[in-house]
């Protein structure tokens, strides 16, 4: 069972990716956990250690799909796989992508580790595209690879105010529609893809 500092982590998460990080209160994050706000601040004096903290677990989470080599690079659906395993990871904690921003506003201590698990993430995944490469799976010039890289962080980073541009949520659909969009990149370089 978790215990109570896991709970409010738990909790907030779903509550900022609900409600975005500058709409929910430390209050109402006590009430959803069922605790008094006295005791979330024991663990969190301040709702800036909170969003450190949630950004603490998406850091650990993000160098572990950005680094996990597939097992086959030149598998047929390898590359996809771990395309869509990094946007489940940025589904999960949609709130860091969507409110940006906000939370480094609300939490500035944590601005040079937002730049950093960029940078982190974007050589951990070259690394991978790398190995595809010399397995014959992705056959792309190198120069070429790095524009390729950084149109699909552009994409897999702000897919969501795209789509939050209508007013609406987003759902599901939304993130099926932004892994699309990062998969088509892909696509064209991909040696005999046939799409499902």
């Amino acid at each position: 069972m978790p215990n109570t500092r896991e709970r409010i982590l738990a909790v907030s998460l779903a509550l900022f990716n609900a409600r975005g990080l500058g709409r929910v209160t430390t209050a109402e994050i006590a009430a959803a956990v069922g605790i008094r706000e006295g005791n979330l601040q024991y663990h969190f004096p301040r709702k800036s250690g909170l969003v450190e903290a949630m950004f603490a677990g998406f850091e650990v989470e993000a160098v572990a799909v950005a680094g996990r080599m597939p097992a086959d690079p030149a598998a047929p659906e390898a590359l996809l796989a771990y395309q869509r395993a990094w946007f489940d990871l940025i589904w999960r904690y949609r709130c860091v992508y969507r409110d940006g921003i906000t939370m480094v506003e609300i939490a500035p201590a944590i601005r040079p580790r937002v730049h950093a698990l960029r940078a982190q993430t974007r050589d951990l995944a070259r690394g991978v595209f790398e190995a595809a490469m010399r397995a014959g799976r992705l056959r792309i010039d190198p120069d070429a690879l790095e524009r390729l890289i950084d149109n699909a962080w552009i994409v897999s980073s702000h897919w969501m105010s795209h789509r939050l541009q209508g007013g609406t949520e987003l759902s599901e659909a939304d993130l099926d529609w932004g892994f699309a969009q990062v998969r088509d990149l892909f696509i064209p370089y991909l040696a005999d893809f046939s799409p499902a």
